[in-house]
């Protein structure tokens, strides 16, 4: 191997060690909740109607944010809104889906991406799932786990 290649090599494996120990030194306690709970998800696990595309979780510095992706499609229907629910996607039934649930606001559209604020102070931990639901008619659109 070349003195060079040796060199970047040694400086990756450097630069790798040295964000594994910042972060083991860092205390989780000093990290927002919502940095700690919102990984990045995509795609949607249960969907009563046609439901495509992905979804993930945003933490910037005004709060978290849940945003559909570019990709996202769903048909149309009357009411829709987004909520965390605190039951597991696979449990969602109609009349029961808003129960518990934080309502993040109604559909913005049916195709593209779209983003929602999540409440401040909001505890990740107790939701399990992502949904659209159709309030008129209490009718479970789809969703996803958390």
């Amino acid at each position: 191997m070349r003195p060079i290649a040796r060199l970047k090599t040694f400086t990756a494996a450097a630069l790798v060690a040295l964000a594994g120990l910042a972060a083991a030194a860092l205390p989780a306690a000093s990290l927002p909740a919502s940095a700690q709970e919102a990984p990045a998800r995509s795609g949607f696990d249960v969907t009563a109607e046609r439901i495509d595309g992905t979804w993930s979780l945003e933490t910037r510095a005004d709060g978290t944010y849940l945003l559909f992706n570019e990709d996202f499609s769903t048909a149309s229907g009357p009411d829709l809104k987004v909520f965390l629910s605190p039951q597991e996607v696979t449990d969602v039934r109609d009349r029961t889906a808003t129960r518990n649930a934080v309502k993040l606001g109604a559909l913005k559209r049916t195709r593209g991406a779209q983003e929602y604020r999540l409440p401040d102070g909001i505890d990740l931990s107790a939701f399990r799932s992502l949904l659209i639901h159709c309030e008129r008619y209490s009718h479970f659109w789809g969703g996803a786990a958390l």
